[in-house]
């Protein structure tokens, strides 16, 4: 009989997609919680009393229950897109701001706490010094599919009790003790008119990306910083006369 496996991934994401196709390869009987990118979103009633051995945790904002925990009846398992440094939101932001030489993705345990089970393994991705979070979320993203694929791969091919011993492996490696909340990311991209240069360029770095960055209150109005889209330069074709 197949193995049950509840997977957590945002519906519109092809990373997901892409875990969805090798958990299928890799023989798995698969239910996909597809998460919407909305945080107020509660997790949907009909999956509370879900059973099965796996429940793989990738890309949503839900805190999931103990109970449904619980009812993994093999692990319950989180791939984290930041380093134990930085648990909770806003990993890969801090990471850029507080200048980092290394992010990286933590797999773990899930328990009812935010990034907080024991750990399995981590990843580290390196930081360049011309990184942007537009440049780097890509590759964070990119690894944490990796870091699935090696996932699977090993409770597919070994016995599971193995993430056990990766984390006796792994048991110096602690949890930093402040969550980060998107709160907190809000806060930093408030800026005021007194902010300096150098500050000014290290929020930039670390939250600027798409229509999403610094902004500015002033006399009632709100101000925020987009970079523009930068359209590719059309090559002139000469003709000779």
């Amino acid at each position: 009989m197949k193995q049950q496996v509840l997977f957590i991934g945002f519906e519109d994401c092809e990373y997901c997609q892409k875990a969805i196709e090798f958990l299928n390869v890799c023989g798995f009987d698969v239910n996909w919680l597809k998460s919407s990118k909305n945080r107020r979103d509660k997790l949907p009633p009909e999956y509370i009393n879900w059973k099965g051995e796996y429940i793989i945790h990738m890309k949503s904002y839900y805190i999931l229950p103990k109970s449904l925990l619980d009812n993994a009846s093999i692990a319950a398992i989180n791939l984290h897109p930041g380093s134990p440094n930085y648990p909770g939101s806003g990993c890969v932001n801090w990471a850029l701001y507080n200048n980092e030489k290394t992010t990286g993705i933590t797999t773990h345990f899930l328990n009812e706490f935010i990034d907080n089970g024991e750990i399995i393994k981590v990843y580290e991705i390196p930081i360049m010094p011309n990184d942007t979070i537009e440049t780097l979320l890509p590759r964070v993203h990119m690894k944490q599919l990796v870091a699935f694929y090696d996932l699977v791969t090993t409770i597919t091919k070994y016995d599971p009790i193995i993430l056990k011993q990766y984390v006796e492996l792994n048991k110096d490696i602690k949890w930093s003790k402040k969550v980060g909340r998107i709160k907190h990311i809000d806060k930093l991209q408030m800026i005021d008119n007194q902010i300096s240069r150098q500050q000014l360029e290290k929020v930039i770095r670390a939250t600027a990306i798409g229509k999403f960055g610094p902004r500015l209150k002033l006399h009632g109005h709100e101000f925020r910083y987009y970079k523009e889209k930068k359209e590719p330069h059309q090559k002139i074709r000469r003709r000779a006369c």
